[in-house]
């Protein structure tokens, strides 16, 4: 199989919809205590490749007027090859992040966590309005046996009442014979900005350079409430090509397949 990486394009602002010190976890929400449970990812519980399950997700609360952040780990005990994702998004989940991590000191289960905890390889994304994403016939995402799924859950509630939640993400599968091309998530944008007082017209610009052939076939934008445009471009030697441009929505963070675009 070769690799055919999924471009998650994204640009990120963390927080309030504004700019917080990296550092700073913000509130812990409360999720009583860590479990280390194997959950949906044991033995018994996975389906045949072909099927649909969950395989990351944990229970949350959050208090009236809070945000934060919750990591759910789960390992899964074979290679999974997944087609197809579906994101589990109640009110009060403001974006999710999917990573993989290899040879994890942490126990599987559900724990307070920060914005950047994250695995070394993405595997999907999701924010509000985030459809199931199917990926095109032959291509799939690998979660290698023994791997840890990394579930950061970034939680918000602007009501008066607590409330409570399960959010997770369910996928189908496929056998390997059917996979002809490995996908991979690509969060690409600029971590650190600031816009001025008063802008009406702010544009925020990031790069990513591609260091093997790649083929991008999908889009996601994540600006929280504060972007309401994006543009993206790929630099190729025939000049520079737009591979999508649109007006975005908080509420609707859905992604876009595009023409498979190859990259040197």
């Amino acid at each position: 199989m070769k690799k055919l990486p999924l471009a998650l394009i994204a640009l990120i602002a963390c927080g309030d919809d504004g700019m917080v010190d990296p550092t700073d976890d913000g509130p812990v929400p409360d999720m009583g205590t860590p479990s280390a449970d194997g959950g949906p990812s044991d033995v018994d519980a996975f389906v045949p490749p072909g099927g649909r399950y969950e395989i990351v997700g944990g229970d949350w609360t959050m208090p009236s007027g809070e945000e934060g952040y919750i990591c759910v780990r789960q390992t899964v005990p074979e290679t999974v090859y997944v087609r197809a994702f579906h994101p589990i998004a109640p009110e009060g989940t403001h974006h999710t992040v999917v990573t993989l991590e290899y040879d994890s000191p942490w126990p599987d289960g559900t724990a307070p966590c920060g914005a950047f905890t994250n695995g070394p390889d993405m595997i999907y994304g999701s924010g509000v309005g985030t459809e199931p994403l199917e990926l095109p016939d032959g291509v799939a995402v690998e979660i290698p046996a023994g791997a840890q799924i990394l579930l950061n859950l970034h939680l918000f509630n602007v009501g008066a009442a607590d409330i409570s939640g399960h959010s997770g993400i369910e996928v189908v599968t496929a056998e390997e014979g059917e996979v002809t091309d490995i996908a991979q998530v690509l969060l690409a944008g600029n971590e650190s900005f600031s816009i001025p007082p008063m802008a009406g017209d702010h544009w925020v610009e990031g790069t990513c350079t591609a260091r093997a052939d790649t083929t991008i076939f999908a889009v996601s934008p994540h600006m929280h409430q504060y972007g309401d445009y994006q543009r993206v471009y790929a630099e190729t030697e025939g000049g520079e090509r737009l591979i999508f441009e649109d007006t975005y929505s908080f509420d609707d963070q859905r992604y876009r397949h595009i023409d498979p675009l190859v990259l040197q």
